[in-house]
């Protein structure tokens, strides 16, 4: 069994039937079991009169009933707005007051709010919105990046052929829900008729009990950003021989370090390692690369985010001599823009093409016909008129046998970088002028951050990257 984003509705119903779809943080659902939670769902939502294109709020964490009540409103044609318990419950409201929708579907409580005034409102299309994932602005105030159903369905069939997905993935999810991230296993897992294993916050932080749901579910798809894999990799319990099934990691999110891929396929040798780039704004993701080793060793510095995807072009806009620019996607996986933000619509989405296209802030450049990333707009670091890479610092001290993870920070009084500050996590005791010394030998002089802070952890934010401004915060504490 599986459901069919084109017919919006389950399909094979004689078929698997019985195998689990759904591993959730309260109850298990086989795949009867969750059509017969959708349909008892869609009954209940129907009998509040909401037109096509209705939007509806759902709000949780990792239940079950949050992947319910998404499939219901995909299949009544109501686009869905995922809200997370991790974010504040003041998020929740301004999203709800800008969506102006008349329900909230909570599914922690296992209930519905229904505000009769807005029942009204639509934003029915041609090609229906399925989604819209409101993201962080630079303003402070969240975006709504509305993808449709045909960008789901190019999304789809990217899947099928590019990464081979079938009915035989077992995901093992890590993001939230209002994280795009989170649409490759709930795509992955919902048209093809696979099984999604979810995992609470709480339950993230416990890597025994972590490796115990990989193992009794026998999960063969990890997919996570970066930096949440990399303090897996530190247990010495995270490999083959004791988590046989995991075949494919998958990546999105961040910067794939090449010490975090050696490590990877270190530890599990005949594995999958896929890199790939791309934007809320264009559904997921937009390129895709298998790292193998020979790509570590060709590539040490900075690995390849893939090849664009069929039918998707990417433009580098405003190249400069190093052919660096910024990356302008094109193609029917972009979004019809943000929700109710036309001023912002306008710098970022354009109609110059056949095809939408969006600008997405981020640098890079084309090697070998695959992308790399080069840093994001307002991110480039100049320190006294040095243009800085700061992955680059990162990469030299991770070149280090006793470091584990780096990160560099710049330290900004206005809009005027002050200084670099690293930020490392090591496996041994490390003397830190000794260090300094040993990388000042690699990197021009302009590079070597003013200071190195070890920590015994990083900090993350609630999509599990790494929190830049907490790391600040820390520093400043010192």
């Amino acid at each position: 069994m599986r459901f069919d984003l084109q017919l919006l509705d389950f399909v094979e119903c004689e078929k698997d039937s019985e195998k689990l779809a759904i591993s959730a943080s309260d109850k298990d659902l086989t795949w009867s079991e969750f059509k017969s939670e959708v349909e008892k769902l869609k009954i209940e939502l129907s009998q509040y009169n909401l037109p096509k294109g209705h939007p509806v709020i759902i709000y949780g964490h990792k239940e079950a009933n949050f992947i319910v009540s998404m499939t219901a409103c995909m299949s009544l044609g109501l686009p869905y707005i995922p809200v997370d318990t991790i974010y504040p419950i003041e998020r929740l409201h301004k999203i709800a007051a800008i969506v102006n929708s008349a329900i909230v579907i909570n599914t922690i409580e296992n209930k519905i709010d229904f505000e009769a005034k807005n029942s009204s409102t639509t934003y029915h299309l041609d090609d229906p919105i399925i989604y819209i994932i409101f993201t962080s602005g630079s303003t402070g105030e969240p975006k709504g990046v509305q993808i449709t159903r045909d960008s789901i369905l190019d999304f789809r069939k990217w899947l099928e052929t590019d990464f081979n997905f079938s009915h035989k993935n077992i995901f093992m999810n890590q993001a939230p829900f209002s994280f795009d991230l989170s649409v490759y296993e709930l795509v992955g897992f919902l048209l093809f008729g696979g099984t999604i294993v979810l995992n609470s916050r709480e339950l993230l932080e416990n890597h025994l009990e972590y490796f115990e749901r990989l193992k009794k579910y026998a999960c063969n798809t990890w997919v996570s950003t970066p930096s949440f894999i990399s303090k897996y990799l530190l247990s010495s319990e995270f490999i083959s021989e004791n988590i046989k099934n995991l075949e494919t990691f998958l990546f999105c999110g961040e910067v794939l370090p090449s010490t975090t891929a050696k490590r990877i396929l270190n530890n599990f040798s005949n594995s999958k390692v896929l890199n790939t780039y791309g934007p809320t704004e264009a559904t997921v993701a937009t390129t895709l690369v298998n790292i193998t080793q020979e790509i570590i060793a060709k590539y040490p510095k900075n690995l390849p985010v893939g090849f664009v995807k069929e039918n998707t072009v990417i433009n580098l806009l405003d190249i400069d001599s190093e052919n660096i620019g910024e990356m302008e996607i094109v193609g029917d996986n972009v979004s019809i823009g943000y929700f109710k933000n036309e001023e912002l619509n306008k710098q970022k989405f354009e109609s110059k093409y056949e095809k939408r296209s969006f600008r997405t802030g981020d640098f890079g450049y084309f090697e070998d016909n695959m992308l790399f990333f080069a840093n994001r707009k307002d991110e480039l670091i100049k320190l006294h008129g040095f243009r800085i890479e700061l992955g680059e610092i990162d990469k030299e001290f991770t070149n280090n046998k006793n470091v584990n993870e780096a990160i560099t920070i710049p330290l900004k009084r206005g809009t005027e970088v002050m200084k670099l500050i690293t930020f490392l996590i090591v496996n041994n005791e490390i003397n830190i002028n000794d260090l300094k010394e040993e990388i000042s030998k690699i990197l021009p002089y302009y590079m070597i951050p003013s200071d190195i802070i070890v920590l015994d952890k990083f900090p993350y934010n609630t999509n599990h990257k790494i929190d830049k401004n907490e790391l600040i915060n820390i520093y400043r504490g010192l």
